[in-house]
C-alpha cells in the first residue's frame, strides 16, 4: 500500500508558494509532442524531454491527486522556473519515493531483494512507489550515480515511458 503522510490539506493553499513548495514533484513528457501544452506551464528542457511540475494534493491507498503548476500559478507565486525546479528536486523524492528493481521483477515477479543480489543485471527499472510519472526519478539527485556504483557499471538510460525508465548496464557483452 502506498500512502504519503505529507499531502496538501487545503486546496486554497495552492495559491501560496510557501505552502506548496514541499509538495512539488517532477514529471517528464516528450517536449515535441507536448509543445502546445508547454506554452501554458513552466518546464525545463533536457534533450527531447520536458520536466513539468505538479503539486501533490491528496493520496489514498490506490491513487493520488495532483495539480499541474501553470504559468498563472507561477505569476501568483512570483518565482522563476529555476527556483521551482530546484525546490522540486528537493521535494520530489519525498512526494514520489524512488523505486529501483531489475526488469525481471517487473516482468516475471522475481522478488526484488533476491534479483538485486546479482551484479550482472543488464536492465534495471527506475520508477516511483506509485508506478506513475516515474521516469522523472532519473533526475533525482544522486540516484543514477548510486545505481551505477551499486551495479559496478556505467549506465545507459532509456526513457521507456512517462512511468519509468530503464537503466542498461554498460558491459563488455554490449560491445
Amino acid at each position: 500500500m502506498v500512502h504519503n503522510d505529507k499531502v496538501l490539506e487545503d486546496v486554497n493553499a495552492l495559491l501560496d508558494y510557501n505552502a506548496v513548495k514541499d509538495y512539488l514533484f517532477m514529471t517528464v513528457i516528450n517536449a515535441e509532442e507536448h509543445k502546445n501544452d508547454l506554452a501554458t506551464m513552466p518546464h525545463t528542457i533536457i534533450g527531447d524531454l520536458a520536466i513539468v511540475y505538479k503539486i501533490m494534493i491528496q493520496t489514498t491507498n490506490d491513487r493520488f491527486c495532483s495539480a499541474r503548476v501553470t504559468n498563472q500559478l507561477m505569476d501568483q507565486y512570483g518565482i522563476d522556473v529555476n527556483k521551482l525546479h530546484n525546490d522540486a528536486l528537493i521535494s520530489s523524492p519525498n512526494m514520489m519515493k524512488p523505486e529501483i528493481f531489475p526488469l525481471e521483477t517487473m516482468l516475471i515477479g522475481i522478488p526484488k531483494d533476491i534479483a538485486l543480489e546479482e551484479k550482472e543485471h543488464q536492465l534495471v527499472v527506475l520508477t516511483n512507489e506509485h508506478k506513475t510519472d516515474g521516469a522523472a526519478t532519473m533526475f533525482y539527485a544522486g540516484i543514477l550515480n548510486d545505481l551505477a556504483e551499486k551495479l559496478e557499471h556505467d549506465l545507459y538510460i532509456i526513457p521507456s515511458s512517462t512511468d519509468e525508465c530503464i537503466a542498461l548496464c554498460d558491459s563488455p557483452s554490449l560491445n
